[in-house]
């Protein structure tokens, strides 16, 4: 019995808990939240990659969408969308569809915006 099925909901999601710090590669097939602290490289092409209020990631980072409401600096490739929450701060540049930024949200580096499908999702 899958963790999905036992919980009774339909999709599953990883979290990266806040005690939790992990250097290196993470590839994952599912949203992943990360609460703690990454780095190294994030790969959660197709999905949705959510950094916490407190979470802290210093990676490359390949997401169909992420929002950031903690921290982030590195680059970001991939991505339909990326939220900028207020409090947030992203460091590093950014290779996007689209970007919305909340009032209070910190961006500093380059910023690409294409309005053509060039992102490889599944590749």
């Amino acid at each position: 019995m899958s963790a999905a099925t036992s919980f009774g909901t339909e999709t599953s999601a990883a979290v990266l808990g806040k005690s939790v710090r992990v250097t290196g590669e993470i590839y994952c097939n599912e949203p992943l939240t990360i609460e703690g602290e990454v780095e190294g490289s994030i790969d959660v092409t197709g999905h949705l990659l959510t950094i916490a209020p407190r979470g802290n990631v210093r990676a490359s980072v390949r997401a169909r969408e992420i929002d950031v409401l903690g921290s982030l600096q590195g680059n970001v490739e991939g991505v339909e969308k990326i939220y900028v929450r207020n409090g947030a701060r992203f460091v590093g540049d950014i290779h996007a569809r689209g970007i919305v930024i909340e009032d209070g949200g910190f961006v500093c580096g380059k910023v690409e915006l294409s309005r053509q499908g060039i992102f490889p999702f599944g590749s």
